[in-house]
């Protein structure tokens, strides 16, 4: 059998994912019920869902896009996934986005609590742009894909 390119890898896992949120009876404005069911994804399935939705939100309307649409409430595991597949790079942009939108530092379910309706002030915008800027400067430096999806061939292989 012919292996999958990494895109056709990450395509089949993303939409096995988000076919399963589909299915899954919960309350979209509840952070823990969301939460609780990407926990349930298969390990490949949780972090390809988690790292797609931070690089289409960030592509799209930036980090303030990504905190103020409630995706912020997976930044550790993005951290997290971001660095098992060696992409420090875009993972210490992430980790530096933390303190901008969590200066309290709060932990766990207090910070899932408190980014999952976040609005972000002026100020806090003006310093995600700048993470914006260096995530945008990564392009050719650092590619998602193909670290993401030689990571996952480990799986499928």
């Amino acid at each position: 059998m012919e292996a999958l390119s990494n895109r056709a890898l990450i395509s089949r896992l993303f939409t096995s994912a988000n076919e399963r949120l589909e299915d899954a009876s919960f309350d979209s404005e509840n952070w823990s019920k969301w939460y609780q069911v990407v926990q349930g994804f298969t390990g490949p399935e949780k972090m390809v869902y988690v790292i797609v939705k931070l690089n289409q939100s960030v592509t799209n309307g930036g980090f303030a896009e990504f905190y103020e649409s409630s995706f912020g409430i997976f930044a550790p595991e993005i951290i997290h996934a971001l660095t098992e597949i060696k992409a420090d790079l875009s993972a210490e942009i992430v980790t530096d986005s933390l303190p901008i939108v969590n200066p309290n530092g709060l932990l766990d379910n207090a910070y899932k609590e408190f980014v999952f309706n976040l609005k972000l002030s002026e100020s806090q915008k003006a310093q995600l742009y700048a993470l914006d800027v260096r995530y945008d400067q990564l392009h050719g430096i650092e590619n998602l894909e193909d670290l993401l999806g030689g990571f996952l061939q480990a799986f499928v292989g």
